[in-house]
């Protein structure tokens, strides 16, 4: 480069083939070209910082809404975990929820078979113990009228999606009945979250956060141990109606057996048909014999009125007793009479004394039942102890 005058001559050298370029620029160009390049240069950085400062604080912003998101993030997390073990615990609580209830299955389910067995019992003991007279006896058994149907029981009956259990008489109640409906609870239990009652479901209580299937599997447990808690209770009145009813028939049925009427207890001639003595042929026995010593004491097998206290030449001494119920009990060949006609006695009173009068070939004691005028089996109204 060489300067000539006001002027700059710049020498453009290009590549070896090529000629050698001169140019020439004024001295202020030569200036102002340096100052521009700066400029363009300064404003170029200045422009990059701008643009860079900002790009960061979007950044920041960005990282700041992302470090809030987080936090929220966060807290949601928190908030589950806690709603988490609000459910664990709930979950727990049921389960101990569903322990009880099923606690109160087995009450429920120790009542029914309670109530089943007083509702049985009745008829099975006093089939049983007749079946078992007439057998020993070889004649025919006429049972004690059948008192089961005054037991009460209870049957559960649906009412408004609630259970009642009404009192009603063994006759027409089913002790079934309650089976399958312990049955139908003890489902429930092994399958509460689908369970559904029936009615119109009304929760007790919102709160917020709780998971539904929770809440709903809270209000059919707490419906169903309502429910239990009802059954349990009725079935306990019932069970003791029962039991208050079979004490009364065991006592009415101790009232109303005969009493053995001597000491002895040696049956020599059994009730029915059997060989006569004294012809040898066969002929029907219309009670019971009872080998004795003479002069022992005969007892009124049941309290009542004597209507016959005399002698005949086949019975010889002998007693006849009126009780309630169309009921009479007759004492034959008898020593001797200790009552009157007329005469009111108690149960086990003394009436007189075991003989061999009459047609007799020993001393004994010829007890007989009769039961509306018919002669029926002493054994099968007798208390055996």
């Amino acid at each position: 480069m060489k300067s000539q005058s006001d002027k700059i001559t710049l020498l453009v050298i290009r590549d070896a083939g090529n000629p050698v370029r001169k140019i020439q620029i004024s001295k202020p160009m030569a200036v102002a070209l340096p100052a521009a390049a700066v400029l363009s240069l300064s404003s170029l950085i200045s422009s990059m910082h701008y643009h860079a400062s900002r790009s960061i604080q979007e950044l920041e912003a960005e990282a700041a809404a992302l470090s809030s998101q987080n936090v929220r993030l966060e807290a949601s997390i928190a908030d589950k975990e806690k709603a988490l073990q609000s459910v664990q615990s709930e979950a727990l609580r049921l389960v101990e929820e569903a322990k009880g209830i099923k606690d109160q299955l087995k009450s429920a389910d120790a009542l029914q078979r309670e109530l089943q067995g007083l509702v049985s019992k009745p008829k099975g003991a006093s089939s049983a113990g007749k079946e078992a007279a007439a057998g020993e006896s070889g004649g025919e058994a006429i049972p004690v009228p059948d008192r089961t149907k005054e037991v009460p029981v209870a049957v559960a009956q649906p009412n408004n999606g609630t259970f009642s259990l009404p009192m009603t008489q063994a006759k027409s109640a089913s002790p079934s009945a309650i089976t399958i409906r312990i049955g139908a609870f003890h489902a429930a239990i092994e399958h509460t979250p689908a369970l559904r009652i029936g009615g119109e479901y009304i929760a007790s209580y919102s709160s917020p956060g709780e998971v539904p299937a929770v809440r709903e599997t809270k209000d059919e447990l707490t419906e169903i141990r309502g429910m239990l808690e009802e059954m349990v209770r009725s079935l306990s009145g019932t069970v003791l109606e029962a039991q208050k009813a079979d004490t009364a028939r065991l006592q009415r049925e101790e009232a109303q057996a005969l009493l053995w009427p001597t000491s002895s207890r040696m049956i020599s001639s059994s009730f029915g048909y059997r060989t006569d003595p004294f012809k040898g042929s066969s002929a029907f026995h219309a009670g019971i014999d009872i080998a004795a010593q003479a002069g022992d004491v005969v007892l009124a097998a049941q309290g009542g009125k004597i209507a016959a206290a005399e002698q005949s030449a086949a019975r010889g001494n002998y007693i006849v007793i009126d009780h309630e119920n169309g009921l009479q009990t007759l004492y034959m060949h008898l020593s001797s009479l200790d009552v009157s006609v007329g005469d009111n006695v108690a149960k086990g009173q003394t009436i007189g004394r075991v003989g061999s009068t009459g047609r007799s070939t020993a001393p004994h004691l010829h007890f007989q039942v009769v039961k509306q005028n018919k002669s029926v089996n002493p054994l099968s109204y007798i208390k055996q102890d």
